[in-house]
Formats: C-alpha cells, structure tokens, sequence
C-alpha cells in the first residue's frame, strides 16, 4: 500500500535559460527577455526572427509557454509568415534530433490553422532545404490546444556538419478569417536518452473532499490519462480528469468521500511523453480531506507581536504554526485573522509534526535559514499591548485560537523585548492563552523548532465546578477548575427538581452557558449533577456531590443593611465593611455599590460589588474586603464566615467617615456615619476591633444601635452572625431590657444592655435614668427627649463620669408623658457582673 506521507512529491520547475545542459544539449526556454531585433540580428543568442514586435502580434514573447512560464509565438496573418531561424552546433553527437512543445490558441472565430514547415541548411549553402510540414495541415487549429512534444531527426547530410541552421516557417493557412496563433517553448538540440521506463506512482493523496491528486515520477502524454475510463474507485469512474504540471494528475468525484476509510484505485492506460504505458495497477489508500482541518489540528503554537532590530531574529513578526494532526492539511484559502483583519492563505502543504512561520509579504527570504515559510499578503498587524488571533477552516469552522496581553510576558519589560510567546504543548486539546509564556531560547524566539517551553507534562487533574449562578431564569453560567474540552451536551448535566435544557454554549476554555427550556422558579434551590465533562488532557470529571444553584430576587432597599464595619484595623490589615440579608429569599446584589461621601456631603469613589453576579442567602452576612486571606489570619474565629473580595473600597478614615450603601439604581439605602466615640468607653485601644450593629430594626444613625465587637469573639465577626447582637423580636409590653446581667469588661457575654421601648404612639416625652438601690442617680440616658413608636438604648456600666460602676443592682427608672397629660412610670432591676 502506498504510504502517502513518507512518498515525495515531485515537482517540476520551469527550465533555467543555459546554452547547455550536462548532456552538452542547447536549451532555450524563452525566459529570458527578447531584444526587439529583426534578421539578421538576433533576439536571443543563435535566434532570428523576420519580423519581431513587443506586443501581441507576428513574433513575440508571450507567458502562455508550458507550466505558465514564458514562450514564444507566431501570428501569421494574409500578409505575413513567420519565420524563425536557429543556429546549431552539431557537437559530436551520436544521432542528435530537435525537440521542442507546440500548441495552437484559438485566436478569433476563423478557421485558418497555422500550417508550420521546416527546413535546413549548413553554413556554406546558400540556401535551406525543402520545407517539410509539421504533422499536417490542421496540425495547429485555430482553437485551444494542449503542448505537444515534438521530435525532428536531423538529415542524414547533415549529420558530419558543424554549424546548422535550422528554419521554422509559420504559415497562414487556408479557410476563412483569422488564423490560429502558434507557440513553441522549451527548445532542445542534442542527443536524447531512449526512454523505456514505464511512469510510476509516487503518491496519491485527497486534494479537497471530492477530488485526489495523484503523482508520477515523470511526464505523462497529455492525452491519455485524461480519460475518465482510465481510472477506476471501486466502481465509480471520476466525474473529470485534469493533469497539471505534467505529472499530477487530479480526479474529480461527483461527491464526496469518506474520511478515513481505506478505498482501491485501479488505473489503466497511462503513457508518458516515450510511449510507456503504466501496467494495470491497483492502489490501496486512506483517503483523508486535507481541506478538513479538525479543531486543534493545527495550532497557533508561537507568536512575536513585538520583533526588536537590536537582535539575532530578524525584525518582523512571524507566527509560528504547528501540525498535530495525524494527515496532510493543505492550507488553501484557510483563514488567518486577528481582532480587526482576515486574509486566506495561499497553496501550501503542511506534514504532521511540520512547522510552519507566517510572516508578511517580502519577508519569506529573512526567515529562510529558520524552515518552511509561507508569506502573507495583507499582514494582519499584531499589537503589541494584546490581541485575539485565530485560525478557521474556508468553512469558517475554527481551528486554533489565543488571546495575548502584556501580562502574559510577565511585564512591559519583557513584551517589549523581542521576545516571543510560546505554547508549552501542542497537543494540549483547549485553547492556551492563559499558559502563553515568554520564550527563554538564547535568540528569545524559536521560529520553525520545538518551543523553548515546550512541557508534555500530564496533567491528572479532574476539572471541578468552581461557580455557577443564574444569569436569569433561563440561564445558567458555570465555571470550571480547569478549561474542559467543548464537546458537552445536555446528557451530561441534570437537575433536580427537574430542569429541560434547550443547549449548552462553552463561553470561553472553563466556562459553560446552559440555555433552560422553561423558567426556572425564584428561591428554589436547584441541584446540579455533572458527569463526564472532561479536561483538556482527557481526565473525565467524576459523579461528585450534587451542586447548588438558586435563582435570587433582585435586593430592594431595606432588604440589605450595613451590619459591621472594621475602619481602624491592625497595621498591614485590611478593611472590611460587612452587608447583611434581612430577608427570607436570596437575594441579587452584584450591581449594588459601597461609597463614602465628599467635603460636599455628595456620594463619592463608588465601588460595584461584582463585575457580574452576587448573590446572598436568607439572613446571612457577606464581608468586603479588600484581603480575604488576611482577614481571616487575623480573625480565625470568622474564618467559615462568607467573604466577597474587591480590588479596592472607599475611603473610610480612622477618625472618621460615611459608609454609604447604594441600591442598583444608585440611590442610597443606608449611610452609617461612624467614629471612635461609638466604641465601648472601657476600650483602651479600637485599632483592629469592629463596629457591630446591635439590631437589623433599629435605625442605622442610632449611636445606641452600634456597638464595638465583644473580646471573646476576636473583636470583629467578618461575615458572621455579630457578637454584639440582640433579638429582634420584641416580648415586652412596654420596655425589654435584653440582658438584664451583663459584664461591662466582657468576661462573660455582652458588655453592654439593650433598653428598648416599643409604644401605642408617637408623641410621648421620655426620661431615662440609671439609680443605685439607695437612690443615688449614676446615669442619665435620656432626659425629655421625643420618643417614636419604638426605640433603643444602651447602657455600658459607667456613671455619668465614664468610670465603670460598682457590681450589683440598679434601678432603671423609665417617665413618659404625653400632650394630654397621661403619665407612666416604670421601674426594672438591672445586674452589673463581677468578673471571673
């Protein structure tokens, strides 16, 4: 069987213009430049012409010669015939002949042939010999002929001369109209060796999904194998037959083959130029559509957005392709593009393993010595701060594609460097622009070889769901570990309770769009399970612990609140503002903001809590901060707490300031104005303790309502339930005193109590104050002050000189009056604790 890829395909180039070739023959192929010179000057060297013009009429150069390089041709007309004389030198050989190719070209719509005679004559003769005709008189016709080979024997009178001139006369033939135009090209004099040797097949191999090329190791005649009945694939004979540079031969299917399978071909009656007939050969191959480039077949394997002259590379970008795949891709009008531009690509062949260098037009020459090049036209300019490039099939079917940054060299230092990115395994089955690192070769490219980073390390990782979330109620955005190969489809996800879906979108390399075909319900929780979603390197995601999603309502004010609020925090640590969800539902808060206010009094450096989705559960606390790491160091104690972070907050000054929460509308929720005086009194130091608030229903500008974080818990309580914290469910008619023994040194429990009031209506004038059991007044929390429905305060041990009173008892004495006169006096015992 025939082994497409090891045989070589060979080609044949247009002849050089010599005088000689190593058989010591005389050549000429015309390529060279006629000078505009009639007999008996010569226009080439040995050649005359009777009347020779620069333009397309009696005698002339033209670039219709054979593989579409340049000939010579002749248009006879009533008036003139062309005559062109060669002189030979016979030098010593054997039985030399003339051999040259001629066709005819259709030139008008008149049925005159061009009728070609020759003659000869030795240098002492006077005059030539008889003219001979070519063939025959409709040898050249006026129409579109093929090149023939032609083949004269030199005159047995001759044969002993020296020097010969040789004469071809082209005449304008009987019939009407205008006469064919008649072309010669690759004229040889000399000694020719007998061909014997039957032509052979080098190759055969898929040219484009319907079509094969075949290759032969010489010349075919340019009749026979055009034959349709030549050829035989199991049965079906090619729709058409074209033969290309001689040797390349293209079958031509009316439909498709099948990729990969094994297919016979049988041929018969092929001859080359000599009359050797290929024997009837039967051809056993795998056909593969080298047009079909699968996904990661090819691959964007080394870019150099940003060349340096001051180095050993050549200053010019260059992209470096690479062939992973297992067969021939042939890269015809595949498309090359970046972020702005796309161009196609030229004929090229590219083997398995190969590399390929890109470069622009004009620049195939400097990059030479580096392998195989292919020159662009219409260069899609790399930017050197980043772009997206890619590779598609002329189907418009991706192939490759990578995002580059600056980031990805580490800095501007080296993305201005000269040096390239480069894929550290090509055969990795996802997209690499998250692993595209600077090249470390000593010439920091590796244009045309391996890659300098080049790592085909395994991978043994599983990918694991790291997030998914509601972009609606139709969709849903998950998020993987790792990128995950882009073949998943429905059967690998489901719900329960049960969700239908419609389609599965890949975003990007981690992350998956799933497209519902219902709407899924608010605040239901929703378990996923995963199957069979597999890495990039062929790990296969495991049946794991269903996952969570859960559609959330979008937040309203009042339904989130500023809960706590570190400002003053240890040297190096950061701040935190902490939110909590006063409801039973989840709720969306990505697009609400934190802020602070101006000298102005105006809201300033808002800040967005997510670039995308946020969401927190039914009475939770979400912390924000800047270091979710070292928040946690600090307060291990909150570390299982829930955590949000953000590149920046808001100004938030130690002595002082304006948290300001902003609803998606950016209209203010809450604005927690803060300061140390908020702290407990009997706080030495607050640098590292937080601000709690002591009652989600009480109003945030309520001093009483804020309180400083309890010793025990590590002071602060990022993104947990407050340990300063009192019930919101009120149980007293009146008054609820909540604890009513407590330690204002925090050795066991709150530092402080709540005093809250709860009345029939507004209106009432309140006086609070705190005696000892003898009557003594020590504190003063209120002296007619308007009270609303309901109210709070604290009392934090100390007498109205701030110092901490005495363990015991002491008498709350509560008097409201109203404007009627009504009067209510209420009394309540209250503990201070000694400490343990």
């Amino acid at each position: 069987m025939i082994n497409f890829l090891t045989l070589v395909l060979i080609q044949f180039l247009p002849l050089l213009l010599i005088n000689e070739d190593q058989n010591g023959n005389q050549k000429q192929d015309f390529e060279e430049e006629f000078v505009i010179v009639n007999a008996p000057m010569e226009f080439l060297p040995g050649w005359t012409a009777n009347e020779l013009r620069a333009t397309s009429s009696r005698i002339f150069q033209t670039n219709l010669g054979r593989n579409n390089s340049k000939a010579i041709a002749v248009q006879p007309i009533s008036t003139f015939n062309g005559e062109l004389t060669i002189s030979l030198l016979n030098e010593d050989f054997e039985d030399p002949i003339v051999e040259f190719w001629a066709r005819s070209i259709q030139n008008g719509t008149g049925t005159r042939s061009a009728e070609v005679y020759i003659s000869w004559k030795n240098d002492s003769q006077s005059s030539f010999s008889q003219p001979t005709l070519l063939g025959s008189k409709q040898e050249f016709e006026n129409q579109n002929q093929d090149f023939r080979k032609f083949q004269i024997e030199l005159p047995d009178f001759l044969k002993t001369i020296r020097e010969i001139t040789f004469k071809i006369e082209v005449r304008y033939g009987a019939g009407t109209g205008s006469a064919a135009r008649w072309i010669m090209d690759d004229f040889e004099f000399g000694d020719f060796e007998v061909d014997l040797k039957s032509p052979a097949l080098t190759q055969i191999r898929g040219f484009d999904s319907n079509q094969l090329e075949l290759t032969f190791d010489e010349a075919l005649d340019p009749v026979f194998p055009l034959f349709q009945v030549n050829y035989d694939l199991e049965g079906i004979e090619p729709e058409s037959v074209i033969l290309k540079n001689d040797t390349l031969v293209y079958l031509l299917f009316d439909q498709d083959l099948v990729q990969g399978k094994d297919y016979i071909l049988q041929m018969k009656q092929i001859p080359d130029l000599s009359g050797n007939f290929l024997s009837d050969t039967l051809v056993n191959f795998t056909f593969y559509d080298p047009t079909d480039i699968p996904a990661k077949g090819l691959v964007i394997n080394e870019i150099m957005p940003a060349p340096r002259a001051d180095l050993d590379l050549p200053n010019v970008e260059y992209v470096e392709l690479f062939h992973a795949g297992d067969f021939p891709f042939r890269l015809k009008n595949v498309i090359w593009a970046n972020s702005r531009t796309q161009v196609k690509l030229d004929e090229f062949w590219i083997l398995p393993g190969e590399f390929l260098i890109l470069v622009p037009q004009n620049q195939a020459i400097v990059f030479e010595p580096y392998g195989k090049v292919l020159e662009v036209a219409s260069w899609p300019t790399l930017l050197n701060s980043g772009d997206r490039l890619r590779i598609e099939t002329d189907k418009g079917e991706k192939i490759d594609e990578l995002t580059y940054a600056t980031a990805n060299w580490g800095g501007t230092e080296f993305a201005n460097g000269g040096y390239s990115l480069e894929v550290s395994n090509p055969f990795y089955a996802c997209e690499q622009s998250e692993f595209l690192i600077p090249s470390k070769d000593l010439l920091r490219g590796t244009p045309g070889k391996i890659n300098s980073n080049f790592d085909l390390t395994s991978d043994s990782e599983f990918p694991r769901l790291e997030e998914g979330y509601f972009i609606n109620s139709t969709m849903i955005n998950l998020r993987f570990s790792e990128p995950i190969i882009p073949n998943a489809s429905s059967l690998n996800f489901s719900f329960s309770p049960d969700l239908q879906l419609d389609s599965v979108k890949f975003l990007d390399s981690r992350s998956i769009q799933l497209i519902l075909k219902s709407e899924a319900r608010s605040n239901q929780v929703y378990q996923l399970e995963i199957n069979g979603i597999s890495d990039c390197s062929g790990n296969k995601s495991p049946n794991s612990d269903p996952f969570e999603l859960i559609l959330p309502i979008p937040a309203k004010k009042g339904d989130l609140i500023i809960n706590e609020l570190l400002f003053n925090p240890k040297t190096g640590s950061p701040k935190f503002v902490e939110l909590y969800n006063r409801t039973d539902s989840y709720l969306e808060i990505g697009d609400w903001k934190l802020a602070n206010l101006n000298e102005l009094g105006e809201v300033d450096q808002i800040r967005r809590l997510a670039e995308n989705r946020l969401q927190i559960p039914p009475k939770s606390f979400l912390s924000i901060t800047t270091n979710i790491d070292r928040l946690k160091l600090d307060y291990p104690l909150a570390s299982s707490g829930a955590f949000h972070l953000l590149s920046t907050l808001p100004s938030y000054p130690i002595s002082g300031g304006n948290v300001v929460l902003l609803d998606s509308e950016e209209s203010v929720a809450e604005i927690f104005s803060y300061n140390e005086d908020l702290h407990h009194p009997l706080l030495r130091d607050p640098k590292g303790v937080s601000l709690e608030r002591i009652s989600s229903e009480s109003p945030i500008s309520n001093p009483s309502n804020w309180h400083s974080a309890s010793g025990i818990a590590g002071y602060a309580t990022p993104g947990m339930k407050n340990s300063q914290l009192i019930s919101n469910e009120f149980d007293g008619e009146i008054l609820q005193i909540e604890p009513k023994v407590f330690d204002p040194e925090g050795s066991n429990g709150n530092t402080f109590t709540s005093i809250r009031y709860e009345l029939d209506q507004s209106g009432w004038i309140g006086n609070f104050r705190i005696y000892t059991t003898s009557g003594q007044l020590i504190q003063v929390l209120a002296q007619n002050e308007l009270l609303g429905v309901n109210g709070l305060f604290t009392w934090t041990g100390t007498d109205t000189q701030g110092r901490i009173v005495r363990p015991g008892y002491y008498i709350l004495l509560v008097e409201l009056y109203d404007i009627q006169g009504n009067i209510k006096v209420i009394k309540e015992t209250i503990a201070i604790a000694t400490s343990f």
